[in-house]
């Protein structure tokens, strides 16, 4: 414990290099919208990884054939999705089928004949039918097209995200080898700095402590001698006993001053009250015999009764209050003078111990410094061990890198491939869009015969492209979601990293045979040099490193370094004989200590003896004691007995004598009686300045006692102990250096943090950066595929719609330019003026032909209706005109009356 306290840790730090590449390419940037993929992916397949079936693959120990039967036993949910996503690019092709060889349904534009006005009217009601159709079809059309573009959007957003990414992958991957080297050099240059700087540290260290002995070991026993004792706060503590004996020597001569202007008073104030009680004798025998009782009963207390001056007299003459009083004065025989002499000289000889032991020999230091370069050669071939070792690993990172170079030509390759896959799966989806929009934008310049043909036409590119789109969605899903399920799932699948470990740690897919202690414990091994002297093998999981290199940990306890370098038993430094002989001719001596606070324990002893004092009976006898009171109870009964006195005369002169009496106690009783109250408080401070006071003394008599004692009796064996505490110094020097080469080395030096940032890049580019925009193609063309799939039907109920509605407008023309003459128009532009009416007139003209007419009369007939005031022969066309009466704007609901 001695030890820890005195040894200082402020070692120098290594510093971490900053210039990392991977921080700065920004690939946490952004907002990821199509992450939630993942989740529904990973519903699809529960499932883990294969990993025996795919290290077998790695190794070509089983056939292709083999490895896609025993894949598609957990791939059922993909084989699910394909099948939907094949169906919904069979829906637009069937529905068209459908709708091609369906019979139209025009008859109810043709109804046969019947009257005319009721023709009309039907005519009409469809014809709003179908233009209430048309508009709700043409609404949802918009509708569909608007999520059609958005989902054209996406499809071109995220191929661009994905091409770019790819693009970067090269950058990113270079410079995460990039990173990781730099990770490798500056780990060793960190823990190579800890291991030799804190050698050269220590043994400066050990040079100073011994040119400075002094300080090293006279200061440490006063300073434990003042802790164990508390000497320095007993003086601080004395001091304050000076300072409050001031105060209470302030405080006496306050009450002497009182006392004194008191017994002055009461002096006077005894005479006249020595008068008033001769003049109340005087009073009471001239009282008449019926009023004698009453006088009788009137009694005054002088002070002789009440005892006021004799104890005021008493507290003046106080032998140790004077002594108390006498005590803060700064006269050279005072109790503080002394006081404060011999407290300077033993704090004196307490603070200058540390000269006492000034004179120590350094004899044995150049022994110390020989086994010191003993030690630096040691530890220098450590280093080297370990400098190799990493540099070996730096060049197998350069390989790797070279080796990407050859391999990213083609992952671009491929990169490009899919890019223009999506970019002209995205131009199709856009012209299929454009083909309905177009088709829309013909519907709102009201050209509805070339409407009707180009949403036919729409109808079928969409029977056309859901098949390639279908075909394209099942592609990128099934690259998004294998991505998902053989890379990202691994990489994020934290703290367990169980698929993971299993790829890589055991049983590997690296190496043939399942490495026996792991990766890490395999390539440390391949790179370590032939003379490295391993303690034990390295047995570190993959999931261990990655979960305590993320929280920043150490890469010398993470990777288990002390095993190849052995670095703690080469730093015990236990056996040196020369060194141990040159410290224990250290000592000092407790001789100074001995009695050196006795006098001091001699002035405190008569300060405390003078302390007792018993000022509460006093203050308890003035509290009591109150002749004011005493007076104005005298006068409050000489007023009640005057008004009972029936004598006039004997009235006046109790009222005579309550005057005198008033006049004395306002101008001698009330003033003692405010200086009774100024002693009782006087007396009352002191009592509670004289009790704390008297309990510090004491406190500090008791502690300067006990102190002395530990000195008298501990201090040899504490000289003793911090002797050997400070030789013991010399040697935790070195012990310092141990434990703090394997704090810092076990602790935040060289962090691994750097690599699982690399890590982490690596799987938030391949994840978030080209997965979850993949992902989000596929999303974005199955939705296309689904709304194309919601489009067809409406695209060719609209454009049966549109030539409907060109078929009855064709109609309505006809019918209005030859059946309606001048008079039937007229009460037609008042039916049409009139819209708004709840009942409505339409005129209309029936031609009615006889049974006997025949056909050659017909024009005849019709020729004859024009005039109304032509007379009916038998066989002639009689013409009538019925008005017909609506209910409510309701064409089924009429009435003929005959006009």
């Amino acid at each position: 414990m001695d030890q820890a306290v005195a040894i200082p840790h402020d070692y120098p730090e290594p510093v971490a290099t900053d210039s990392y590449i991977i921080p700065t390419l920004g690939l946490y940037h952004g907002t990821f919208v199509f992450s939630y993929l993942s989740t529904f992916l990973s519903y699809i397949t529960p499932y883990d990884l294969p990993v025996e079936l795919l290290r077998d693959a790695f190794h070509t120990k089983v056939s292709f054939l083999q490895l896609i039967l025993e894949a598609l036993k957990v791939e059922s949910g993909y084989i699910c999705l394909i099948a939907i996503f094949f169906l919904i690019s069979l829906i637009p092709l069937c529905y068209t089928i459908a709708w091609g060889c369906a019979k139209e349904p025009d008859d109810d534009l043709n109804p046969g004949p019947t009257v005319d006005a009721i023709i009309q009217a039907e005519e009409l009601s469809l014809e709003e039918s179908l233009h209430c159709r048309k508009s709700f079809l043409g609404l949802m059309l918009q509708v569909v097209i608007l999520l059609l573009i958005a989902g054209v959007i996406a499809m071109f957003v995220t191929n661009e995200q994905i091409a770019s990414a790819v693009d970067h992958t090269p950058t990113v991957v270079r410079s995460s080898l990039l990173d990781a080297a730099t990770f490798l050099r500056d780990a060793e240059s960190q823990m190579r700095f800890v291991i030799a700087e804190g050698l050269a540290t220590a043994t400066e260290r050990i040079r100073n402590d011994l040119e400075s002995v002094d300080k090293l070991l006279g200061e440490p026993i006063q300073h434990h001698l003042a802790l164990f004792t508390g000497i320095d706060i007993i003086f601080d503590s004395i001091i304050e006993i000076s300072t409050s004996s001031s105060n209470l020597s302030r405080r006496i001569h306050l009450l002497q001053d009182a006392l004194a202007r008191a017994a002055k008073i009461s002096y006077e104030a005894e005479y006249r009250l020595d008068e008033l009680q001769i003049q109340l004798s005087v009073l009471q025998r001239q009282c008449t015999f019926r009023d004698r009782p009453l006088c009788d009963t009137l009694r005054i207390r002088n002070f002789e009764d009440t005892g006021l001056i004799e104890r005021i007299r008493k507290l003046q003459a106080d032998r140790t209050l004077a002594k108390l009083m006498a005590m803060g004065e700064a006269s050279r025989n005072s109790s503080m003078h002394a006081l404060t002499q011999e407290l300077t000289l033993a704090r004196s000889t307490f603070r200058n111990y540390a000269i006492d032991v000034r004179n120590v020999t350094d004899n044995q230091a150049d022994q110390v410094h020989e086994r010191l370069e003993e030690l630096s050669t040691d530890i220098h071939a450590t280093v080297s061990i370990l400098t190799q070792t990493i540099g070996e690993l730096v060049e197998q990172v350069n390989r790797t890198a070279n080796f990407s170079d050859s391999f990213f030509d083609r992952y671009r390759e491929i990169g490009a491939i899919l890019w223009l896959a999506g970019l002209a799966t995205t131009i199709m989806t856009l012209l299929v869009t454009l083909i309905l929009l177009s088709a829309l934008s013909c519907g709102c310049c009201h050209a509805d015969n070339k409407a009707g043909i180009t949403l036919i036409l729409g109808a079928i590119c969409i029977c056309i492209a859901s098949l390639a789109l279908s075909g394209f969605t099942m592609m990128e899903m099934l690259l998004g979601a294998h991505g998902q399920l053989f890379i990202c799932h691994p990489l994020y699948n934290e703290p367990e990293y169980t698929v993971l470990q299993k790829l890589i740690d055991k049983p590997g897919l690296i190496y043939p045979t399942e490495p026996q202690y792991g990766i890490i414990g395999e390539l440390l091994r391949k790179a370590a040099p032939p003379e490295a002297q391993w303690s034990q093998p390295v047995q570190i999981s993959l999931s261990t490193a990655l979960n305590e290199c993320e929280k920043g940990h150490g890469s010398y306890s993470t990777f288990q370094l002390d095993t190849l370098l052995n670095l703690t038993a080469k730093l015990e430094h236990r056996q040196r004989p020369d060194l141990e002989r040159a410290i224990e001719s250290v000592g000092a001596s407790e001789e100074p200590f001995i009695g050196f606070t006795v006098r001091i324990q001699g002035i405190l002893e008569d300060m405390l003896y003078d302390s007792d004092l018993n000022l509460t009976g006093t203050r308890m006898e003035l509290t009591q004691l109150s002749p004011d009171k005493d007076v104005l109870t005298f006068i409050d009964q000489l007023l009640r007995v005057s008004a009972q006195i029936q004598d006039v005369a004997t009235a006046s002169r109790m009222t005579t004598l309550g005057s005198r009496a008033k006049r004395l106690q306002l101008s001698l009783l009330a003033p003692l009686e405010q200086l009774r109250s100024h002693i009782v408080y006087h007396l009352t401070a002191l009592e509670l300045q004289l009790s704390p006071w008297a309990a510090q003394v004491n406190k500090s008599l008791s502690h300067l006692r006990n102190a002395q004692t530990f000195l008298d009796t501990e201090a040899a064996e504490v000289c003793y102990n911090r002797s050997d505490v400070y030789r013991a110094r010399l040697r935790a020097h070195l012990d310092s250096y141990r434990n703090y080469t394997a704090t810092v080395l076990n602790g935040g030096c060289a962090s691994c943090r750097p690599l699982f940032d690399i890590f982490d890049a690596m799987r938030m580019l391949f994840c978030h950066h080209i997965m979850d925009p993949m992902n989000g193609l596929w999303f974005s063309a199955f939705l296309c595929l689904f709304l194309w799939a919601v489009a067809t039907p409406l695209s060719l109920m609209l454009s049966s719609t549109y030539r409907r509605l060109e078929i009855l407008s064709s109609k309505l023309q006809h019918s209005n330019s030859h059946r309606y003459n001048a008079r039937a128009s007229v009460r037609e532009d008042q039916r049409e003026s009139s819209h708004w009416s709840t009942q409505r007139s339409v005129s209309v003209h029936v031609n009615a032909v006889a049974e006997s007419s025949t056909d050659e009369e017909l024009p005849h007939y019709t020729a004859s209706g024009s005039d109304e005031d032509a007379g009916t022969d038998e066989g002639a066309v009689v013409i009538e005109y019925i008005e017909l009466r609506y209910e409510n704007g309701d064409p089924t609901n009429y009435r003929e009356s005959l006009i």
